[in-house]
């Protein structure tokens, strides 16, 4: 039985033991606590009800996290729906007409094929897109900055489609071209096809195929940006380069960033009120006792720092560039981007911004709320400071945490005991009887019974499920919440931050063509 924060455990076998934290810098968490604690660092904890909605949402807000939660919870047991659902033109999200999306196809590298890969899997092509606030006028020339972006999704579902209400925002606020790429997804492909697609990417953009007609690009002049796992794989491809001798990018983005697939850290459970993420994918065709991730084929891999950068060491002959990681205080994943930037490389230039009662990729929200677009303009803003043409006119990075308030006028507070945070979470766990020290197990995934998934008290058909139903009723309630799906052309209808018009059609160049 898996138990809620307000929940006592049945018996002791009910409980988790405290399971061994990664610190890759000495961190002994004290049994209890006993010093002077900043006001934002007790407030993560300490200002929040028994479950949402947290009381700075809106109404609006409100809905929208009931249902991506549903959401979430009935595509957990069947990842190809999943998949269908948020892979095609139906989940495009609306830009303003003044957008422009251009189509490309990014050639694989089969001379840099990684260990695990195939041949047949290291030929073909990608799909991506070109994504301009402000028309880039001569294709043939280099802009002044590229934001190479990688979507979000459990490195299982979404595209570059899904996200354009971030990328397009990130076009506009880092005053560059976003380049959104379509990596090969789980469970058809697994680790490490999408961080081959990635360095291919990037390959694309700093050492162009001849006769591509794609300008060439000095590493300063891109940033590395994803939510999510894109954000895991933003740092995933930032470590592949140092490790093996390729220029690292000007800056990294990363928006409630996936670098814990052992899902080990307080947050996964603490948070779990609020957030919509689900406890974890049940798919009985692709998961088994050796396979806790979809994204790996065992987890032999799931500590490997290129799939749980949360793992990886920091090495100060080769620095990191100047990073920003964002999460929210409410979600499951806060713990990964605060002990990569607290502990990990805790040497390293990186700012972290905690915002109070955000959930997970609430940057996704920025259609209809006002403090996700905060966020993207922060990150927007820190991407346009550290790269471009000129490498050395860059204000210097100096190492912060601050925690940015969801009330008007957004205060920030400074955290400069950020780590603190898990400290106080794995207390408060003990606590309350959802971990023990006794105990020698960690997994918290759901039970499964008879062919049912079995969560919380909800019994989810997990077999002969009528899957057009589904759909359906998934479909109308997005509808409901304010997020319409119906046809539209590639670049989508407006959104909030311009007019409503129907938008221009696709501007891919001839021959470039994807689908």
């Amino acid at each position: 039985m898996t138990n809620t924060l307000t929940s006592e455990p049945a018996s002791l076998a009910d409980t988790k033991r405290v399971p061994t934290l990664h610190f890759a810098q000495p961190h002994a968490i004290e049994p209890e606590f006993s010093g002077v604690r900043s006001e934002a660092r007790r407030a993560v904890l300490e200002d929040k009800p028994a479950r949402n909605p947290l009381p700075t949402w809106s109404p609006t807000m409100g809905r929208i996290v009931k249902v991506a939660r549903a959401t979430m919870e009935r595509l957990k047991t069947n990842l190809l729906l999943g998949q269908a659902l948020m892979g095609g033109k139906k989940a495009t999200t609306p830009v303003p007409i003044t957008t422009k999306i251009s189509k490309v196809r990014i050639p694989l590298r089969a001379d840099r094929i990684l260990d695990g890969m195939t041949t047949d899997e290291a030929t073909g092509a990608l799909n991506a897109e070109w994504v301009d606030v402000v028309p880039h006028k001569d294709e043939s020339k280099p802009a002044e900055r590229v934001v190479l972006y990688f979507h979000g999704g459990v490195y299982i579902i979404a595209s570059r489609r899904t996200h354009r209400s971030i990328t397009w925002r990130l076009a506009k606020y880092a005053s560059a071209r976003v380049l959104a790429v379509d990596y090969r997804l789980a469970p058809q492909s697994t680790f490490p096809v999408a961080l081959f697609d990635a360095l291919c990417t990037y390959l694309y953009l700093i050492d162009p195929p001849e006769g591509s007609g794609q300008p060439k690009y000095e590493p300063h002049q891109i940033s590395f940006a994803g939510d999510s796992a894109g954000g895991g794989l933003s740092v995933a491809l930032m470590l592949y380069c140092r490790d093996n001798g390729i220029p690292m990018p000007g800056a990294i983005g990363c928006l409630s960033p996936w670098l814990d697939l052992t899902q080990s850290f307080p947050a996964w459970h603490i948070n779990e009120p609020y957030d919509y993420l689900p406890e974890g994918t049940a798919d009985p065709r692709f998961m088994s006792a050796t396979r806790s991730q979809v994204y790996i084929k065992s987890n032999d891999d799931i500590t490997n720092p290129y799939v749980s950068p949360a793992f990886a060491v920091e090495d100060p002959a080769k620095p990191t560039p100047p990073m920003i990681i964002q999460v929210g205080d409410a979600e499951r994943v806060r713990d990964d981007g605060i002990v990569f930037a607290e502990n990990t490389f805790r040497n390293s230039r990186i700012h972290l911004e905690v915002y109070e009662n955000m959930v997970h990729v609430f940057q996704l929200f920025s259609v209809f709320d006002s403090f996700s677009r905060l966020a993207l303009k922060r990150m927007g803003h820190f991407l346009h400071e550290q790269t471009g043409k000129e490498a050395w006119d860059r204000p210097e990075v100096k190492r912060k945490a601050v925690r940015i308030r969801h009330i008007p006028g957004h205060p920030i507070q400074p955290l400069p005991d950020a780590l603190g945070i898990i400290d106080d979470g794995v207390r408060l766990l003990v606590q309350r009887g959802i971990w023990s020290p006794d105990l020698d197990e960690t997994s918290m995934f759901v039970v499964r019974k008879s062919g049912k998934i079995v969560r919380r008290g909800t019994i989810i058909e997990a077999e002969n499920a009528d899957i057009s139903d589904i759909v359906a009723e998934i479909t109308e309630e997005l509808a409901a919440a304010g997020f319409g799906h119906a046809e539209s052309d590639e670049n989508g209808a407006a959104d909030s931050d311009a007019e409503e018009a129907p938008a221009p059609a696709d501007g891919g160049k001839p021959g470039q063509a994807a689908n």
